[in-house]
């Protein structure tokens, strides 16, 4: 009995030896394959030699995962055997650490999601040149680098890089060809002239003090007389006090306006108002001289070659204002203006003291139409379809109901992206919709970030100047957070099954459901921030509050009878849903008013733009990076810490139409002007952390702190002692010449200052109407001594002013050395030499010609 035991114990240790024998083979053959697969990988990469007669089978990305770990293990074995240096052993480990994350970076589709990166890189490169460059300067860099793609794509880096750089040039491309396609004509200076003009679009403002509100138009010139306009804008943004009553979208306007060119942007790197109408088509803006009059349609005539896309936009409009009416008569106040908004997408007529509440909150988002809106609207519309199938057993057993539903519902999201008015934040959701719904059609799966890379890539080649705005930005942002945050947060439960197991019970549904709208207020809030602190100097520090109490009233009581008051509009049944919207808009309102009153009034100060672009950086990569390549983002976000504390911040401002003056010092902004400009004012404060804006003394004595104006000239005494001289007229002129180190001349007209001063050997800094005409708003950085050097004036005449330079602070003497330092002068646009900024050379004071 016991022999017997024995000899099966020995026969079973024999069949365990072999076992671990045969284990151990096959374990050495695999680590060889991969080994040798991992050096055609590297190969491929370019970090290593090629292998003669290597395997070219595709293994996965877990495959060349382990390959590339048991190489690591095994040069470090050696490395030890051999007593190699330290560094060496350290060098080869970040060496074998970076091919493993790069490949797995690689097999994940991270290449396509950097393309569509470096594509809008491109077109913001574009943007951001001096000059418009030639169609043959970017023909010859994509012939030369496609061909290249074609010769040199036998190694994986050689091929991923070439496609990145034709990527960027694609961008530009882009770019331009929507440059040359929109050539909208631009007003060049304000004029007064009787015009005739179709209705594109109108919207009444929220009423004032009991007043009813200004109406907001866009309008086709259709003819302009008195006088008449040789090179008149195509399209206008007007505004009138009172129209007549059968005005509607599509009617013809003739009356007294008058037209105002685009302002540029309020500081150097902000929001610049020409561009932006450059891409919209609106040639400038103004407002009627009173009511005008309805022309008959018959009674003019229509501009040649009208395009069918403009018919097609006519139609949408008409049929806004049409629903927009509809739903104001169901709803009145400014209920029926958010559900305008909500609806149709025309947001005129809610507020400010609202609009103020929703951005305090977190809350204005929703009166946008964007990807919130129309996945409620989508998924309301598929579980619909999908309900009403449900009920005929036959219908459901013999027809796809399920990609029946998506399609309809895929019908439905175009029509509301058209109704919309399709800006940007609504072509991206509708484009990750679409992809989502045609997998669903297709019976395939879409990946997230891949859906928001491939938006992203249609808004970019189509409409590429949107990527420079504020919509692209934050929506794109906050989209790519969330997506990124709760793949993060499905992977670590995918890690640990045992510690995320889903618990049942009324508590842990609502605690799930908190949690869930907790993390996404804290993603998309923060990520959205950044952009809103860079447009707007504003932030939402009690944003998380305001979306975890309005959201479930959102998709509860909002945006589900939406739909149903859409759908039951043709038929005349839209009050009854629309009185639920209504409730539920009264209650998001009370929420946004709560919550704006408990949030602090939190100003970030100045963004500067590069700063923006470093953390920009840094929150792409932590997105689209899995691997320890994520660490990068680190790096972004510490020099984007260190630029932010390490920017200058301006000493003297100095608006475009050089009405307006403003000296920084500590916390209080002195401006010239006893009634500043409120908007250019307010966004100034903000910008520069201001708490008190100083404006001149009425009394005028010499002690006073601030402006002392009088007769057309103001003076500034700096804290550095020197003198800011300000002049509207040419006698104030001669006197801030005699007084002033920093001399702004208000008015047009060729003027120098004959006398020079010779104090501490410096001539003044002169600042001129033409100059701010022509490159926009001045910001002025006075030296740390605070002493001004200036060899030579900026005060020539017109056909000068285009040869002056950016900082206009002359050149120092080769052999004066102990001379004061500069001061620095920035310009908000470098040099008028682009489409959207060439109007600035028709203007008036552009051309040095008075008023």
């Amino acid at each position: 009995m016991t022999g017997s035991n024995d000899t099966a114990d020995g026969s079973h240790q024999n069949k365990s030896e072999s076992r671990g024998a045969y284990d151990g083979a096959q374990t050495s053959a695999a680590r060889n394959t991969y080994s040798h697969r991992l050096t055609v990988e590297q190969t491929m990469l370019g970090f290593a030699e090629p292998n003669a007669g290597a395997d070219t089978v595709t293994h996965s990305s877990a495959e060349i995962e382990c390959a590339a770990r048991t190489k690591h293990y095994e040069n470090y074995a050696k490395y030890l055997s051999g007593n190699a240096p330290v560094w060496q052993e350290y060098w080869q480990s970040f060496k074998d650490n970076l091919i493993d994350a790069l490949l797995y970076e690689y097999e994940r589709g991270a290449v396509f999601l950097l393309t569509t990166i470096v594509t809008g890189v491109g077109a913001v490169y574009y943007f951001s040149l001096v000059r418009e460059p030639y169609w043959i300067e970017l023909a010859i860099p994509a012939f030369l680098f496609g061909w290249l793609l074609v010769l040199l794509r036998d190694t994986l880096i050689r091929r991923v890089s070439l496609v990145l750089i034709l990527s960027f040039i694609t961008g530009m491309a882009a770019a331009k060809w929507e440059t040359q396609r929109f050539a909208t004509t631009m007003l060049g200076s304000a004029v007064s002239t009787v015009m005739t003009a179709r209705i594109v679009s109108l919207e009444q403002e929220a009423e004032e003090d009991g007043k009813a509100g200004r109406w907001r138009i866009v309008a086709d010139v259709l003819a302009t007389e008195k006088p008449h306009l040789r090179y008149a804008p195509q399209r206008l943004r007007l505004s009138v006090r009172d129209l007549p009553a059968l005005s509607e979208t599509g009617s013809v306007l003739k009356g007294a306006v008058r037209l105002r060119a685009h302002g540029g942007p309020i500081r150097s790197g902000q929001y610049d108002f020409a561009f932006h109408g450059f891409f919209r088509g609106q040639g400038g803006n103004g407002f009627y001289l009173g009511t005008p009059e309805i022309i008959a349609n018959d009674a003019v005539s229509e501009p040649q070659g009208k395009s069918w896309t403009a018919r097609v936009e006519a139609i949408i409009g008409q049929l806004r204002a049409l629903i927009g009416g509809r739903i104001m008569q169901a709803l009145n106040g400014e209920e029926g203006a958010v559900a305008a908004a909500l609806i149709s997408g025309q947001r005129a007529g809610i507020s400010e003291a609202t609009n103020e509440a929703l951005r305090i909150a977190g809350l204005a988002h929703i009166l946008s139409i964007s990807g919130l809106h129309l996945a409620l609207a989508a998924g309301i519309v598929m579980v619909s379809v999908r309900g009403l199938a449900g009920l005929f057993p036959s219908l459901s057993l013999y027809y796809p109901v399920k990609k029946i539903a998506a399609l309809i519902s895929l019908f439905s999201s175009g029509f509301y992206l058209a109704l919309s008015g399709a800006d940007v934040a609504a072509q991206r959701s509708f484009i990750m919709l679409a992809v989502m719904l045609c997998a669903v059609i297709l019976d395939r799966k879409a990946l997230t970030l891949r859906n928001l890379a491939i938006a992203g890539l249609f808004t970019i080649l189509v409409t590429p100047h949107e990527i420079l705005g504020p919509s692209f930005q934050m929506s794109y942002s906050a989209t790519g957070a969330l997506i990124a945050g709760f793949a993060w947060i499905k992977l670590r439960k995918r890690q640990n099954p045992e510690k995320t197991e889903r618990k049942t019970g009324l508590f842990h549904t609502v605690w799930r459901w908190l949690i869930g709208i907790i993390a996404t207020s804290l993603l998309a809030g923060t990520a959205s921030g950044l952009y809103a602190a860079f447009h707007f100097n504003n932030m939402a520090p009690l944003g998380m509050m305001g979306n975890a109490l309005a959201l479930p009233v959102i998709s509860v009581l909002i945006m589900p009878f939406a739909v149903i008051a859409l759908l039951l509009m043709p038929l005349g049944l839209e009050w009854l849903p629309l009185q639920v919207m209504g409730k539920g808009i009264e209650l998001v309102k009370w929420i946004a008013h709560f919550v704006a009153g408990l949030s602090p009034d939190l100003i970030p100060g100045l963004l500067p733009a590069p700063v923006l672009l470093l953390w920009t950086a840094a929150m792409l990569s932590a997105m689209i990076l899995n691997s320890h390549l994520r660490l990068i983002s680190l790096v972004f976000l510490g020099a984007g810490f260190v630029a932010l504390i390490t920017t200058d911040l301006p000493d003297i401002i100095i608006s475009e139409d050089a009405r307006l003056v403003a000296v920084r010092q500590n916390t209080i902004l002195y401006v010239n002007r006893p009634k500043p400009a409120a908007f250019t004012a307010e966004n100034w404060r903000k910008a520069y952390k201001i708490t008190e804006v100083s404006v001149p003394d009425k009394k005028e004595t010499e002690g006073s702190e601030g402006f002392i104006c009088a007769d057309g000239l103001c003076s500034f005494d700096l804290a550095s002692g020197q003198v800011l001289a300000y002049a509207e007229n040419r006698d104030a002129a001669e006197v801030a010449c005699n007084i002033g180190d920093i001399i702004i001349f208000a008015f047009a007209g060729n003027m120098h200052c004959s006398k020079q001063q010779e104090r501490d050997d410096t001539s003044p800094l002169i600042i001129t109407c033409q100059q701010l005409a022509l490159k926009g708003v001045a910001e002025i950085y006075l030296p740390s001594n605070g002493k001004i050097n200036q060899e030579r004036t900026v005060t020539q005449a017109a056909k000068a002013a285009p040869q002056t330079e950016n900082s206009v602070a002359g050149d120092q003497s080769k052999n004066s050395t102990n001379r004061p330092a500069q001061a620095k002068v920035v310009f908000a646009v470098e040099e008028p030499q682009r489409p959207w900024h060439l109007y600035r050379l028709w203007s008036r004071a552009a051309r040095n010609l008075e008023d």
